[in-house]
């Protein structure tokens, strides 16, 4: 495993602009490498055809010669007009065999040809051979035809001939196709290593704009800039980030304040109680009372930190949901029984309407409607109204708790389910953790729906939790 590591590593720092220009190179290179390739394929396939054409030539001049001589019957002049044909430079050369391969006549060159004719009758390219004058490697063409119609049965024309200066042009051809692919490919790396560095400065720019970003400078936005297209959408998505993160920051600075306000009340009133009653000798019934404070400011700590608890549960996937087939009716009439004497003491009548079936957590509903029942009460005057609504719209189930008391003002429904939000005095009470609606929405959201709510100054307000039915 460690042995591996090491060039992963490795080839993961390879930097982008050395990426790039190496495959930009070595397509560079392939590409004119496989035209140099054609090139050179076709100039072997021109000069060998040329080659062969030249040795048929050869040979059908020679058959001529060999018929003309034949008709005039001088064999005694064959030898010198064979050599008359070897007087332009001896690139060409023949031998007369009889049968059994025995030379009944030759060219004046012919013995430097000799590794030549020993080869096979089949015409073929690069036949490397040693002359007996000590000369560097040649290469032949070797070929040969019947002469039993000038010279007799069994006889044949064997020619053999030089093309070494070819095989030179084709060696020098390739050693300069061989440093043009590589001066090519040189060339196209270093461009592309250019090109690429300058195209990769607006991603330079993006990174040194976002390397000045701190958490005092999460307002900035990027996208601003004026960025070429396929660098526009990373601008554009990085500042979403930046948008969720500003929001988030001043979420949990928010809630770090009111945390800190939230449990300092109940904290300075457990030690200013404690403190006052050791401050002199007390009766029963006053140390009586203290404990009471001090178990009411218990309570409400014990409330705030289960909430605080359930929360970061929810927030990171922990709360697990026991489903069941419930019905809103059902729920209903126990949150009322269980409300109703504190109802009757405040003045407030409860009324339950409508039906709707779902599958939820029992005890999570319960708490929800319990939160919403609570908040309503608290915040609805002697004389007024509670209604729970359920109705069903589509697959979803719709539960509604709406009081007729002081409302809401618009511009603190956004942030009504934040944790330790308060919209204003009215709306606020001791016996509350702030934490009620925010418990609601996640209760909401684990189930896969919303709470929403519906308010205006003095026309009370109405909470609506849609749950999957």
């Amino acid at each position: 495993m460690s042995s591996k590591s090491g060039p992963e590593r490795g080839a993961r720092r390879w930097s982008l602009r050395a990426r790039l220009s190496l495959f930009f190179g070595v397509a560079i290179a392939a590409i004119v490498a496989g035209v140099s390739i054609m090139m050179y394929a076709e100039l072997v396939h021109q000069l060998h055809e040329k080659e062969e054409l030249e040795m048929q030539d050869d040979l059908q001049i020679q058959m001529e010669v060999f018929k003309s001589l034949a008709k005039r019957q001088r064999p005694t002049q064959w030898q010198h007009e064979w050599s008359e044909q070897q007087e332009d430079g001896g690139r060409f050369a023949w031998q007369l065999t009889g049968p059994g391969g025995t030379v009944l006549h030759a060219s004046p060159n012919a013995a430097a040809f000799a590794a030549g004719f020993a080869r096979r009758d089949r015409p073929r390219h690069d036949e490397r051979v040693e002359d007996g004058a000590g000369r560097k490697p040649h290469s032949l063409l070797v070929a040969s035809v019947g002469a039993e119609r000038v010279a007799g049965p069994g006889t044949r024309l064997r020619g053999a001939l030089d093309v070494s200066q070819d095989e030179r042009v084709l060696r020098r051809y390739l050693r300069k196709l061989t440093l043009v692919v590589a001066a090519t490919t040189g060339v196209a790396a270093g461009l592309g290593w250019l090109l690429v560095w300058r195209g990769l400065a607006p991603l330079r720019a993006i990174s040194a704009a976002i390397g000045r970003i701190n958490a005092n400078g999460l307002h900035t936005r990027i996208a601003d800039e004026t960025w070429p297209s396929d660098l526009r959408q990373l601008a554009l998505a990085f500042d979403d980030m930046l948008a969720r993160l500003e929001r988030s920051f001043d979420q949990l600075s928010r809630f770090s304040s009111d945390l800190a306000h939230e449990f300092r009340s109940p904290i300075n009133n457990l030690v200013a109680a404690a403190s006052v009653t050791l401050g002199r000798a007390r009766n029963v019934g006053e140390y009586q009372d203290t404990l009471e404070v001090m178990v009411e400011e218990g309570s409400r700590l014990s409330r705030m930190v289960s909430g605080m608890l359930f929360l970061a549960r929810a927030d990171n996937a922990q709360q697990t949901i026991r489903r069941e087939a419930l019905s809103a009716r059902e729920e209903f009439a126990r949150l009322i029984a269980f409300f109703e004497v504190m109802a009757d003491e405040l003045g407030i009548a409860l009324r339950a309407e409508g039906d709707c079936r779902l599958t939820a957590d029992a005890m999570l509903l319960r708490r929800a409607l319990s939160n919403l029942l609570s908040n309503a009460l608290r915040y609805t005057p002697r004389g007024g109204t509670v209604v729970l609504r359920a109705a069903t719209d589509g697959d979803a189930c719709v539960i509604a708790v709406a009081d007729d008391g002081c409302g809401i003002a618009p511009e603190h429904l956004p942030y009504l389910f934040d944790r330790f939000y308060r919209a204003d005095p009215a709306r606020s009470s001791t016996d509350s953790t702030g934490l009620g609606l925010a418990v609601v929405r996640s209760i909401a959201e684990l189930h896969g729906g919303t709470v929403t709510v519906d308010s205006a100054p003095g026309k009370g307000a109405a909470f609506t939790l849609r749950l999957p039915s």
